[in-house]
């Protein structure tokens, strides 16, 4: 669990996972680089798949699916659809901070405290970089290349061998934090927190062609995308899958929903209606008959009138 959880207890999670770290040189931020990942799935009774990480096309880590099945845990290269986060986190519980030195007990961290104990273990110029410098992460593109021939590589979060939006629906409580509504939410569109400082104008929102950040009534402005860009900072383009794997196919999912009234009400209300029309069918059928008249006497002496 993380150190800001309100209920750690229930929320401890395992992380089925496997992690590498690779320290990068100060020239890995000066200059542009090239990480790929290659992700073979795998294929019954032809391969159990493979990872393969490079840096600037130097092979940096391999994992082979043949090994992780054969460690006998259940386990193999994953065919879940997923996606990427690419972020500039700076995380203050994992691989953070490093040796403090003698004397630097390493408990608390703020930039901004006076007081020794809390600053030492920062790395030097790391809290001026945070205060008096941009710290921007600039990617130049993201591409993701897929095999047509292969049926196994599918664009979709929600694909017919992993029916994914299904199954959340029917386990909504285990997508859910205390705070959710839903499990599953909609993209947000602008609404994120920009500078409106000349400074930044161009820069912010992603851009003048994506977004501009428009003044606020509490001061900070907020960013309003313009044409196909989506997103609280208008970062990314409004998309959709060629093809629909998995397109709501219930009533429910298309947003119908069946009256709240108890079923026995309806049942009732339902067999009287149609006794109703019943009855009503019955009389005019019976109205085209001619009435037979009463007999004239009685015994054998009865006389008939057509």
């Amino acid at each position: 669990h993380f150190l800001s959880d309100p209920a750690p207890a229930t929320q401890d999670y395992w992380s089925d996972a496997v992690s590498f770290n690779k320290q990068l040189s100060k020239e890995h931020f000066v200059r542009k680089h090239k990480y790929r990942l290659e992700w073979e799935l795998p294929k019954e009774n032809i391969t159990d798949g493979y990872l393969n990480w490079f840096l600037n096309d130097e092979l940096v880590l391999k994992i082979n699916g043949t090994g992780i099945v054969e460690a006998g845990m259940g386990s193999e290269i994953s065919t879940e659809p997923s996606y990427l986060i690419l972020n500039t986190a700076i995380s203050s519980q994992w691989g953070f901070p490093g040796k403090c030195p003698p004397g630097c007990p390493g408990k608390k961290f703020d930039c901004h405290s006076k007081d020794y104990k809390e600053n030492c273990c920062f790395s030097k110029g790391f809290c001026d970089m945070l205060d008096t410098m941009d710290v921007e992460y600039k990617i130049n593109y993201v591409r993701v290349y897929q095999d047509k021939k292969d049926p196994t590589q599918k664009v979709g979060c929600s694909t017919p061998e992993r029916p994914t939006r299904q199954w959340i629906d029917g386990h909504k409580d285990l997508y859910m934090q205390s705070t959710d509504d839903q499990p599953l939410k909609s993209t947000q569109r602008g609404g994120g927190s920009c500078s409106t400082s000349a400074k930044h104008k161009h820069s912010t929102c992603g851009g003048a062609e994506r977004g501009t950040c428009q003044p606020s009534q509490r001061g900070q402005g907020t960013c309003q995308c313009n044409g196909n860009w989506t997103g609280p900072h208008c970062l990314v383009p409004t998309s959709f899958d060629d093809i629909a794997w998995d397109p709501p196919s219930k009533l429910e999912e298309l947003g119908f929903m069946l009256p709240s009234a108890p079923i026995v009400l309806i049942s009732i209300l339902s067999v009287i209606i149609v006794g109703v029309i019943l009855s009503t069918v019955f009389k005019r059928r019976l109205d085209g008959f001619t009435p037979i008249p009463e007999a004239a006497g009685r015994g054998d002496g009865l006389k008939y009138f057509g």
